[in-house]
């Protein structure tokens, strides 16, 4: 077992520094300039080590918005049952305000960011992982009380959290501070058609 833990930790290390030079790399020369074997080559191993390590390119960007949402599903069911499930939902969306917080996690997060939008293939994939993120949020909202109501609410409740979420990261600006007091506005102004109710915002 402990000779296991070691390995996943050593597994964890390589994959944190091969996403480190890929970073590097897509700031330098752009994204679709950068090849699997230039990021292999900065990190001193060959192609089938990194896709062993990482998969592809484009996994190796995606798979930091699977962590958020492992994250975000951990935050969820951390949740009281007896709250409002959009108060609930806008405790797990400090994944994203924290990245903001931050001068070096906004840059990396703008860096990701920018990625996305500018690479087609990319963004479909980043929606259709958001997508099974909200599904998962759904499933842990609809177990958590004995009688959740029809799914399909449930699903269009956190459908309509994420389009918040999506339209205040796309229209964010450079204030340090500023992301999560704009995310509130806008899920408070969102609040009472989805819930009937607003409630305080996390502290």
């Amino acid at each position: 077992m402990a000779r296991s833990g070691t390995r996943e930790v050593a597994r964890r290390a390589i994959a944190a520094e091969i996403t480190s030079a890929a970073e590097c790399l897509f700031r330098e020369q752009g994204y679709d300039a950068t090849t699997v074997d230039d990021i292999a080559a900065r990190v001193g191993m060959s192609q089938r080590t990194f896709f062993r390590h990482v998969g592809t390119k484009e996994d190796l960007v995606l798979a930091e918005f699977d962590r958020h949402g492992d994250r975000m599903v951990e935050l969820l069911r951390a949740r009281p049952s007896t709250e409002s499930p959009w108060t609930s939902l806008r405790h797990t969306f400090e994944v994203f305000v924290s990245l903001r917080e931050e001068p070096a996690t906004r840059d990396r997060s703008d860096l990701m960011w920018s990625i996305l939008l500018n690479t087609p293939s990319l963004r479909a994939a980043y929606f259709d992982r958001m997508n099974l993120i909200q599904q998962r949020l759904v499933d842990v909202l609809q177990d958590r009380v004995p009688d959740p109501g029809p799914r399909v609410v449930t699903r269009a409740l956190v459908g309509a959290a994420f389009a918040a979420l999506h339209a205040v990261t796309e229209n964010c600006n450079d204030r340090p501070g500023t992301f999560a007091a704009d995310l509130d506005e806008v899920l408070d102004q969102l609040a009472p058609a989805a819930v009937g109710d607003v409630e305080a915002s996390p502290a």
